[in-house]
């Protein structure tokens, strides 16, 4: 027997990855009675590193160092772009707030001062970033402009799938004094681990002291050390300090590949900070059937057993893009699966793609999404809202191709602070 519930709320966010959590997240802190529908799971997807803006021009494929002249550029270039909604200082206030929110639950990262980070990674590459896991920021002190060359000893594990140490080293020989590689082994591993596996696993001190020991062999060989990310799932800060301690060494993480371990401390701790302010989180069900009464909206959300009836002033649709289901690729074009709104895309299919797949251009789709005014409020064809209190944020939005601009992070947040912000406002003028 199927069960059925009404619900009521202030605010109603659709999708629960990076931009919805934010949106969520905020919602509370304004007191705005809020219910978040969705699968956080993408977020283990994420590397848990949060950009800003770090390529710019994408066609040149060039390395931003400072975000705000890049953002610059940027929207006089492109002002349809989501950062043409919003300027500097509330991007900056953005990644402040969710600094905040993540470290009230336990997490603590690192924001740039106003520059971009230099982060290294499991392919022995840079990628530049604005705010960081606390627990990746020493290793980012090895490549600022005014950074001394020192020696780095890159640790891999054995058994660890994705992560070479070997491959690390070979990537930053040329720009530290030395790097030395380096392969652990953890006792009771005798076959290939995921990292979330052997990041639960070094939760336990006996490991963290047999990893300890094989590193006590080089601690007088180099300045500091990198490893993978793989301190634990909680508590990564203080396991990784515990570490540092016994080893004498400076260490800091580096971000492997998905699914990602600090992309799964990014899930709990938004969760935790969810739940400890009172916002109502649907996991995993399913938003579909919107109706707006002139007032309301009225939604039904579903599971494989329950139908719930979901009552809201206002909606923000988080839902994302292809992978997340928040547009779905017909044969001749592309739709968005909840309200059916105007979806921004290439006039026909055949121009979606170029015919070469790393065409410094990029690729027309990629830019599809969902157009909105200032306010984030989704447009009709004429241009104008089609409801009040809609929202969009985050990947949805169109003319952003945040996987080149290394922006991806720095839209979900502002949007989802910049709607929310904008519907307690104009909630507020209009009273109870």
């Amino acid at each position: 027997m199927t069960e059925y519930r009404k619900m009521d709320c202030d605010l109603l966010v659709i999708g629960a990855g990076m931009a919805g959590m934010v949106a969520a997240a905020r919602a509370a802190s304004l007191g705005i009675r809020t219910i978040l529908a969705g699968n956080s799971g993408s977020l283990i997807f994420v590397s848990g590193m949060m950009d800003y803006l770090g390529v710019y021009p994408m066609e040149a494929r060039k390395s931003v160092a400072d975000p705000a002249l890049g953002l610059a550029g940027l929207r006089a270039a492109e002002p349809d772009h989501p950062y043409g909604s919003v300027d500097h200082e509330q991007i900056l206030q953005g990644f402040d707030f969710v600094k905040k929110v993540l470290g009230k639950a336990g997490l603590a990262y690192h924001l740039s001062g106003g520059r971009n980070l230099s982060v290294l990674t499991a392919m022995g590459t840079l990628k530049p970033s604005f705010m960081v896991p606390k627990t990746m920021e020493k290793g980012t002190r090895l490549f600022g402009e005014t950074a001394e060359k020192k020696s780095l000893l890159v640790i891999d594990i054995k058994g660890l799938q994705g992560f070479s140490a070997r491959q690390v080293a070979a990537g930053m020989e040329h720009r530290l004094a030395r790097v030395i590689p380096v392969t652990v082994e953890i006792p009771g591993i005798s076959q290939t681990i995921p990292p979330i596996v052997l990041a639960q696993l070094f939760e336990d001190p006996k490991v963290q002291e047999a990893f300890v020991r094989q590193v006590l062999a080089f601690s007088d060989k180099v300045d500091i050390a990198g490893m993978p990310a793989v301190c634990g799932v909680h508590n990564s800060l203080g396991i990784q300090q515990r570490l540092e301690n016994l080893t004498g060494l400076p260490l800091f993480e580096i971000p492997g590949l998905p699914p990602s371990v600090p992309g799964l401390r990014l899930k709990n701790a938004f969760e935790t900070s969810l739940a400890a302010s009172g916002v109502t989180f649907l996991s995993n069900v399913t938003i579909k059937d919107p109706v707006f009464n002139g007032k309301k909206f009225t939604l039904t959300g579903s599971t494989d057993n329950r139908e719930l009836s979901i009552s809201a002033g206002g909606v923000v649709l988080a839902t994302g893009r292809f992978p997340g289901n928040g547009l779905h690729a017909r044969r001749e074009r592309i739709v968005e699966t909840i309200f059916h709104l105007n979806v921004h895309q290439p006039v026909t299919r055949s121009l979606w793609h170029g015919t070469d797949f790393l065409t410094r251009q990029g690729h027309l789709v990629n830019r599809a999404g969902i157009e909105t005014d200032k306010d984030f409020r989704p447009l009709n064809k004429r241009g104008a809202p089609v409801f009040d209190h809609l929202y969009a944020v985050g990947s949805i939005l169109a003319h952003n191709d945040w996987i080149r601009l290394k922006s991806g992070a720095g839209v979900c947040l502002v949007s989802a602070c910049a709607a929310v912000d904008r519907f307690h406002k104009r909630r507020s003028k209009a009273g109870p």
